[in-house]
Order: structure tokens, then C-alpha cells, then sequence
């Protein structure tokens, strides 16, 4: 059983991609996002679409990374493989040759952040909750991406206060998202925007995303995004993250968020 759905419309020339791990607030494991990047795959080469709405089910965009599922690697070099494989889903948002719309309700957390900055456009609930770690897991993955949309003073900011984040109201303000609508009302705005997106010729769009993706490349983007990677796999060999890895096994995850909350 897929773990997305897949809604077409024809007429109006947009898809609605719903990742269907509720119970998990849609948080990322290696089933959800093989099952996620398949449908996409397949709209990509589908004429018929000209946009992609992705959101997620249960009133959660996604809690990021399954922490608890995937937060393993025996070695440095292995630790940056895995996470680079990570990033490869993430340029193919970027590169992917149809408008792709974040639709974010609810929770936005960690490694899902990444997903929204390299997505064309992002609607996003007045109230959701866009979220950095709750505990020091590593560095230099999302903020160094996060700041072509949101500067450099908010991204440290996010960066170096555990827990930390922003409201969707305040995400749109940053230029983080495009534009914020009430709580379940998003799905409503996104597929407002996709239907006014599907009335520009499809050749016009691909031609359009990359003249502007382009900028942003040569600027250094891609390489921000694939440099994360690095600089998160060798914050992963930090002695403290040992501490907080030890944590986690001892008090499970919400208890090791409890311990460095509570001092």
C-alpha cells in the first residue's frame, strides 16, 4: 500500500500529491519518500499536469527526518553518503521541470524544511508551525539553505536556538513562503494558484523555472544544498552529539527533548 495518494485534474492541469503517514505527522522514512519521489516521477513525464501540490495528511506537512527509524551510521563517511543521498531528493525538487507547490498545514519540521526551499512556491497555513530541531542533532544542513529565502541574521538565528522556528504568518513575512491562508484553508489557496499556473503553456514553464533557477545556481544555491551534507555528517562525529544520542536511547526521543529543554 502506497503511503501517498495521487489526485489528477485534467482540466485545470494540476496534481495533488498527499503524503498519508498521519500517524507519524508524515515524517520522512525510506517508504514515504520512495513512494512520494515515484509519484512525482510519474507526473513528470504526464502532459497533462503543468503543477504539483504537495501536502501532507492529518492537518501535518511533515515532522522531517523519522529521527528515531533513520538516525544511525556507523561511520563519518557513511553518515555523508547517507545524507547526500538525502539531498539528491532535494535538487530533484529543484530541478524538477513542473512548478511544484508546498502546501504546508500544521507542522513543518526539520529535514521538511528542506523540502519547501527547494520547491517553487510555498502556501502555508497563518498558524503552522515551521520548525528547526527541538534538540542538537547537527549543523549546517537546513539554515545554510533556508537563508537565500529568509537572510542570513533569521537563518543563524534558527540555527543556534534549539526548538527554534516561525509562524506561518511570519514565514510569508520573511519571504520564506509566498502567501498564507487560515487553518484548512491552504489546499484551497494552492490549487487557486496551480489553476492560474496551468494557463501558462507547459514549454513556457520548464523554459520560465529554469531561467530563474539558473540565477540562484550561479549565485550558489545547489552548492549550498549539496555542502550541508558535509558539514552535517562531520557535526555528527561532535562528542556532544554522542551525549545526545545517548539520551535518546535512554529517555526515548521525546524524553531526551524533555532532558535539554529542562536543562
Amino acid at each position: 500500500m502506497s503511503l501517498v495518494s495521487v489526485e489528477r485534474n485534467e482540466e485545470h492541469r494540476y496534481a495533488v500529491v498527499t503524503m498519508q503517514r498521519a500517524e507519524k505527522l508524515n515524517a520522512f522514512n525510506s517508504e514515504l519518500l520512495n513512494d512520494l519521489f515515484a509519484a512525482l516521477t510519474q507526473l513528470k513525464e504526464d502532459d497533462a499536469i503543468s503543477s504539483v501540490i504537495v501536502q501532507g495528511a492529518g492537518g501535518n506537512f511533515s515532522a522531517g527526518y523519522d529521527v528515531v527509524t533513520s538516525y544511525t551510521a556507523p561511520t563519518a563517511f557513511q553518515d555523508w553518503r547517507k545524507l547526500q543521498n538525502a539531498v539528491d531528493l532535494w535538487e530533484q525538487i529543484w530541478r524538477y521541470p513542473k512548478p511544484v507547490i508546498a502546501a504546508i498545514e500544521g507542522h513543518c519540521l526539520g529535514g521538511a524544511t528542506m523540502f519547501a526551499a527547494c520547491a517553487d512556491l510555498v502556501i502555508v497555513a497563518e498558524d503552522a508551525n515551521i520548525g528547526w530541531p527541538s534538540i542538537p542533532l547537527g549543523g549546517g544542513l537546513l539554515s545554510p539553505v533556508s537563508l537565500w529565502h529568509i537572510g542570513m541574521r533569521k537563518a543563524k538565528e534558527l540555527s543556534y536556538i534549539a526548538g527554534n522556528g516561525m509562524t506561518g504568518t511570519e514565514a510569508v513575512d520573511l519571504g520564506w513562503a509566498n502567501r498564507s491562508a487560515p487553518k484548512g484553508d491552504v489546499e484551497e489557496a494552492a490549487i487557486a494558484m496551480a489553476r492560474r499556473i496551468g494557463k501558462t503553456p507547459l514549454d513556457l514553464l520548464y523554459l520560465k523555472k529554469n531561467a530563474l533557477n539558473r540565477v540562484f545556481d550561479r549565485q550558489g544555491f545547489v552548492e549550498a544544498l549539496r555542502a550541508g551534507a558535509e558539514w552535517d555528517s562531520i557535526s555528527h562525529t561532535a562528542e556532544s552529539i554522542d551525549q545526545v544520542k545517548e539520551q535518546m536511547r535512554e529517555l526515548g526521543f521525546k524524553g531526551a527533548i524533555k532532558h535539554f529543554t529542562e536543562g
